[in-house]
């Protein structure tokens, strides 16, 4: 009897999108953030700071920005995205999250995809998890790649990770002795 599969997610990282000094900027420009905006602009109680909504917004991101723009284009086409189809980042923000920090399983409705990329990052630093939770076949003892339910990206630093923004994803507990740095992104089709 033959299997088909279908439903696939499609989930795209590239590591060593900039390079080594403009990624240092970026760990100046979070921890400069965090000076001139000591309050986090975010209303969980799980990451230490969440920075203002708007971080492309600000010269000092201009880089990643624009190391970004190739990759979300490539990602949109491996989607299948419809030809003349115009994108744009609708918010992004810092994160910096504290030994002892996690975020629990949500989605960002209202945005076609969504991506992170790690500025600065420790082992043990909290894995970016994904989860299927419409499934359930939660006791079977799956060996094929393309039938788990999960999947799980170790943070690194320098690494993009882009997927579809309705994947319910969460970020384990900060068990490093040091800080996570991301920058996450949401965009849209306009």
């Amino acid at each position: 009897m033959p299997i088909e599969y279908f439903f696939p997610k499609a989930f795209y990282y590239k590591d060593e999108l900039i390079s080594e000094d403009a990624n240092e900027r970026l760990v100046e420009a979070a921890h400069s953030l965090r000076q001139e905006f000591p309050l986090s602009t975010r209303s969980n109680l799980y990451t230490t700071y969440g920075s203002v909504p708007d971080i492309f917004a600000r010269s000092e991101f201009s880089v990643l920005h624009n190391g970004l723009i190739n990759e979300i284009s490539q990602y949109l086409d491996i989607l299948e995205t419809r030809p003349g189809n115009k994108y744009a980042i609708s918010d992004s923000w810092v994160s910096i999250s504290s030994p002892g920090n996690y975020e629990r399983m949500h989605t960002h409705d209202g945005s076609y995809i969504s991506g992170v990329y790690y500025i600065r990052t420790a082992p043990d630093c909290g894995d970016l998890l994904f989860e299927e939770l419409s499934d359930n076949l939660w006791a079977s003892a799956r060996t094929k790649p393309e039938t788990f339910n999960t999947v799980r990206y170790a943070p690194k630093d320098r690494r993009l990770i882009l997927f579809n923004s309705k994947i319910p994803h969460s970020v384990g507990q900060n068990l490093s002795s040091s800080e996570r740095i991301a920058l996450s992104f949401n965009i849209i089709i306009v």
